[in-house]
């Protein structure tokens, strides 16, 4: 075993899985691509060397199998057939000087160790080792054609059906295709060559006749799998012609030749479990089934410490209690559910330091993601229904089909479909319930995807506070996109998952950005990770100091986003849009595309003029007047919150620009290592959200705009803060070692970060029990927050 070689034919287009972003062998299965888990089964079984033969996708192949030991790559310019791919493997093996056995099998199968044993074994007796099912395994292969288990021959199904025409007459010919089942394309094909040509109704194989029902009835059915001599295989190959129904060149054709001088021999693979395999996204996702744990084989790895590694990854040294957390969920999914196939996702909470209020205009953002998070346990089911349960008993089971939920109609937009009477009658039913977050990324998901999405039974276990800024309703969001990611092996890039999130979150009614989702996706343990945002992309990491910490305080005010929040928060999105169409109408010279762009503008004097442009305030019906070019945009703005009496657009304008200077210097200070200044920043960005903001006047602007005042510096006015939350940011900014404070989330309730001297957190957080909770009657609610990376699934 130890000098044995495989061919693995990844060259083909694989239209059926209807995705050319990749090649096929590169899907996931199971959370691990095709090809490294055929490549994995090999080498347990003793194959030490790799050719890929690639093709279409090539640079998808090679990239998937970077880093991977033993393989080596063999170009096939042209897609001429299965033989002609299998020759440009064997020469390249020859090249390399090896001769020997070689099993050859395609990029889609994935094959058992023991099978891959057994043929190797068999081939030490055989020139040609012939891989064969049980035809009620794989209907749609070429029929290997035996007497008494001696090989003669392979006759694809579609010569096969060609010979079936040959003893029927022409207007019998397409019911006859039908009664075959051969695939539509093939069958077109194999139409036409008859039309043109009378087929013979009989095949002669090593020198015997057969019939069309001795071939189509035959017992076996190519496999795909074959072990043949390097060498002998050339010779054999050499001498094939393309004379058949696709016009390619058939390896399955050098059965024939193999057989004539008795160096072919049949191996059967018995079991289907033992030769999975894939054409389309249903099947991968079918096939993927296989290679996920039971719940209570996660539970027996979680006790003997298999996984203590996986959970330090995700959480550092403080993992014990998490392991019994994911105990605990998978023991409620066995009681509820029973004990199936299940994958793990999770999704943490986040805290934002700088970048508030701004990912949806185009700004940046400085995400730490929590240790506190939302795991789900999660199981495929055969029809489309979600069923949730939740560990928390004050959430309650509930349930939805997919295609009931999405309904019959077809929208060409998903702001289209959200803004159907249907959707949004049934949403104002259901307000509040926790499952509509489940729904929005099942749904949004859907909307996308050409193939239906499976159903599942899931159960939730999370312990990021609700309402309070951390974000507990989009970890929801994001654990079940990665569960409806995974157990419908779907492929998607990040960029993508996260536009599918954020997106999908506006189902709810709210129509924020995707900072949230895409801190929960990219967030790395110990770092503050700067995400960039139309485009997205990853930016700068910098590590988190040990010295210093970040106190999460919850308010415990709810700002619950479904009841009623959400047109607080729609309103000044709206600002954001009403102050941008102006600006842009006022400054097209400055050709600005997104609102971050403002912020760029130098001098800063000329920041100011164009702040001073916009009115402090406006009302619904002076928008309206204001812009008549933007009429059928203000009215989709205005439909989805109660507008209030004005619009303070200068205000929203000036925290905005500000917050996205702020957020650049964000990450050059933790470089340099001055958080006194990011404290320092925090602090401005809390003075934006008060209460108790001042209108931004022309005098100001024009004082600012003479001493070019850092437009960073500039607090502007949003005013998404409570009487509490200012309450406690500055009972915070009192104490010793706090160099700043800020509210996180959306605002109008939720959590404080203060950004503090580690040495100084315990007795800070002493203050705040007495002074704030204690005073309030409250529960105590702060805490050092614990850096964890971001979601993840485990298969």
């Amino acid at each position: 075993m130890s000098n044995v070689a495989a061919i693995i034919l990844c060259a083909g287009k694989g239209t059926r899985m209807g995705d050319d972003s990749k090649n096929k062998v590169c899907f996931d299965c199971a959370g691990t691509p095709t090809i490294k888990r055929i490549i994995a089964n090999m080498k347990d079984a003793g194959i030490t060397r790799f050719v890929i033969v690639i093709g279409h996708q090539a640079y998808s192949v090679m990239n998937t199998l970077d880093g991977v030991d033993g393989v080596v790559y063999a170009y096939q310019k042209e897609q001429k057939g299965t033989g002609h791919a299998a020759m440009c493997g064997l020469k390249a093996l020859q090249t390399v000087g090896y001769s020997g056995p070689v099993v050859i099998s395609m990029g889609d199968k994935i094959i058992a160790t023991s099978v891959l044993k057994d043929l190797v074994k068999k081939a030490q007796d055989s020139k040609a080792v012939w891989g064969v099912q049980p035809q009620k395994a794989n209907y749609n292969g070429g029929r290997v054609v035996t007497i008494d288990e001696k090989p003669f021959g392979v006759v694809e199904l579609a010569d096969a059906a060609l010979l079936k025409l040959g003893e029927v007459g022409v207007n019998d010919y397409e019911k006859t295709l039908l009664e075959i089942k051969l695939n539509p394309k093939k069958a077109e094909k194999v139409l036409k060559k008859a039309l043109a040509n009378r087929p013979s109704a009989t095949v002669t194989l090593c020198g015997k006749t057969f019939t069309a029902d001795q071939v189509l009835n035959a017992k076996y059915s190519n496999a795909g799998l074959y072990c043949l001599d390097v060498n002998r295989a050339v010779e054999v190959i050499e001498t094939l012609g393309s004379n058949n129904a696709q016009g390619e060149i058939y390896i399955t054709d050098a059965l024939e030749k193999f057989a004539e001088n008795d160096e072919a021999t049949v191996y059967e693979v018995k079991s289907p479990l033992d030769m999975l395999t894939y054409s389309t996204k249903v099947e991968l996702r079918s096939m993927s089934k296989y290679f996920m744990r039971n719940a209570s084989e996660f539970i027996s790895l979680i006790n003997s410490g298999d996984l203590d590694q996986k959970f330090k990854g995700i959480y550092g040294e403080c993992y014990d209690l998490q392991k019994e957390r994911y105990e605990k969920a998978l023991k409620g999914f066995i009681e509820k559910y029973g004990d199936q196939r299940v994958v793990i996702t999770r999704s943490p909470g986040r805290i934002n330091l700088m970048g508030r209020h701004i990912d949806h205009r185009g700004g940046s953002i400085n995400v730490m993601t929590t240790d506190k998070d939302v795991v789900f346990v999660s199981a495929m089911r055969d029809d489309d229904v979600v069923n949730l349960s939740n560990q928390n008993s004050a959430y309650s089971d509930r349930s939805f089909s997919i295609s009931k939920t999405l309904g019959d109609k077809k929208y060409d937009k998903w702001l289209d479909y959200l803004a159907d009477e249907r959707v949004v009658k049934e949403l104002e039913n259901s307000k509040g319930c926790w499952s509509n977050y489940v729904k929005s990324a099942v749904i949004r998901a859907q909307f996308d995807s050409e193939m239906p999405l499976c159903g599942m039974d899931v159960f939730v276990s999370g312990n990021v506070p609700a309402a309070a800024g951390l974000s507990s309703s989009s970890s929801l969001v994001v654990a079940t996109m990665e569960a409806v990611v995974a157990l419908n092996c779907l492929n998607i890039t990040d960029k993508e998952f996260i536009n599918l999130c954020g997106e999908g979150e506006w189902f709810v009614g709210s129509r924020g950005g995707t900072g949230d989702h895409a801190a929960m996706k990219c967030g790395k343990a110990g770092s503050v990770v700067h995400l960039n945002f139309k485009p997205f992309a990853v930016g700068e990491q910098a590590k988190f100091l040990d010295k210093y910490s970040v106190i999460v305080a919850n308010s415990l005010e709810e700002a619950k986003k479904s009841e009623g929040s959400k047109d607080k928060y729609n309103s000044m999105v709206a600002c954001y849009e009403f102050a941008f169409m102006l600006i842009k109408r006022m400054f097209p010279d400055y050709n600005f595309t997104e609102f971050r762009d403002v912020a760029k503008v130098r001098p800063y004097s000329k920041v100011y003029k164009i702040i001073k442009s916009i009115p402090e305030t406006v009302t619904k019906a002076g928008i309206i007047a204001l812009l008549p070019e933007y009429k059928d945009n203000i009215k989709k703005i205005l439909s989805n919150h109660k507008s209030p009496s004005f619009y303070d657009l200068r205000g929203v304008a000036l925290y905005g620009v500000g917050e996205c200077a702020r957020s650049e210097r964000c990450i050059e200070l933790l470089n340099e290592g001055d958080y006194a200044s990011l404290g320092e920043l925090m602090n401005i960005s809390h003075n934006g959200d008060r209460i108790d903001c001042k209108p931004i006047t022309d005098d100001m602007l024009d004082d600012w705009a003479k001493n070019e005042v850092p437009i960073e510096l500039q607090s502007g006015a949003y005013g998404c803060s409570t009487q509490k939350i200012d309450y406690l940011c500055d009972l915070l900014n009192a104490q010793k070692g706090v160099l700043g404070s800020e509210i996180v989330g959306a605002g109008l309730g939720g959590c404080v970060i203060a950004l503090v001297e580690k040495d100084e957190a315990e007795k800070i957080i002493n203050k705040l029990n007495i002074d704030y909770y204690d005073k309030f009657g409250l529960e105590h609610s702060a805490c050092v927050c614990n850096s964890a990376c971001g979601s993840f699934t485990l298969f």
